[in-house]
């Protein structure tokens, strides 16, 4: 292979809205035959294929100059903060494996997921979350099922923050009951999409790399788009588990 640029079908609640938008990822050249325009002509082409299905294009990247020439914009993100008390009593779920039942019970919320913000969410169906998991963190360790709310969630506890990274169930639950039920002795919840299910006011936070690094995370990379991405508020962010 000298150069590769997929494209990926992602269905996303937009301003209330259902939208199905392109999503371009695993953009890459075989690094011999770098400087030579094999991926800025794939890239062309791909968004040919785009233009006429989708209204918007999005991807995630560490080099936006790239993207830039093939007329994407940077997108300023929000992460949501909010002080919490720890919760009373302790339990953190069952860690997800990769084990068949574990796969159709993912499958099975995925399937009737409620969007985890009206703002901007995802009803995307399993292939983007569980490739977005994998690249990320190499493993599902941190996915948990809550059996008493039949929600999995993604997150991971750093010094006495929460970091809450996606919801999955039919229903979000307030947030109380999500604090009961991941049982971290914690007092301070970062979520990493719009927390409008939630009840609680939060405090949007700019968002960058920088800031993701220091709460652990190392997959995040910075948001672009092509075309309208209108959310009706400037906080928002796309959430973890929908970014390719």
């Amino acid at each position: 292979m000298i150069a590769h640029v997929g494209v990926i079908e992602l269905p996303l609640v937009i301003g209330g809205r259902q939208r199905m938008v392109g999503s371009i990822h695993a953009v890459c050249t075989d690094p011999e035959r770098r400087g030579r325009g094999h991926a800025s002509a794939l890239m062309e082409a791909a968004l040919a294929h785009c233009r006429v299905r989708y209204g918007t294009v999005v991807l995630t990247t560490l080099i936006p100059e790239f993207y830039a020439r093939h007329g994407f914009r940077t997108v300023a993100e929000h992460a949501f903060t909010r002080p919490v008390s720890p919760p009373e009593s302790a339990g953190p779920g069952r860690a997800l494996t990769t084990t068949p039942d574990d796969a159709r019970l993912l499958r099975r919320l995925l399937a009737r997921r409620a969007p985890v913000s009206p703002r901007l969410g995802t009803l995307e169906t399993g292939t983007v979350f569980v490739f977005a998991l994998l690249l990320g963190w190499g493993d599902f360790s941190r996915a948990h099922y809550h059996a008493g709310l039949d929600v999995v969630t993604v997150h991971e506890v750093v010094g006495r923050t929460l970091v809450l990274y996606d919801v999955v169930g039919t229903e979000i639950p307030p947030l109380p009951a999500l604090l009961e039920a991941i049982g971290a002795d914690v007092d301070r919840v970062i979520t990493l999409f719009v927390p409008d299910r939630f009840a609680e006011s939060f405090t949007p936070e700019p968002w960058d790399r920088a800031r993701a690094q220091a709460l652990g995370d190392g997959a995040f990379a910075g948001l672009m788009a092509r075309g309208p991405l209108t959310t009706g508020s400037a906080a928002f962010m796309l959430p973890a588990l929908s970014r390719t």
